[in-house]
């Protein structure tokens, strides 16, 4: 038994699903229900979870806006965090 469902993606990761079907062959949709299953099946091995987790920080990257800066080291670290619940 298969279901259909409807979700709406934003185009930037649209494009990057649509480019990595088309140098497999692949439809979108069975790119995206490949990753998917993926996902749900937990059967990602290293290099799979690797290549996923790497599309995820591009797109993120992606997603940033020009100006963005990245966070300083101590903004990262647990005194930087914490700071305001001391």
């Amino acid at each position: 038994m298969t279901h259909s469902m409807t979700i709406e993606v934003p185009e930037t990761a649209y494009q990057s699903l649509a480019e990595k079907a088309l140098k497999k062959g692949q439809k979108v949709e069975e790119m995206a229900t490949e990753m998917l299953l993926t996902v749900i099946d937990g059967a990602a091995t290293g290099d799979e979870f690797e290549q996923l987790a790497d599309e995820l920080a591009d797109y993120f990257e992606k997603s940033l806006p020009l100006d963005a800066k990245p966070l300083s080291d101590y903004a990262m670290s647990r005194e930087g965090i914490y700071e305001d619940h001391l």
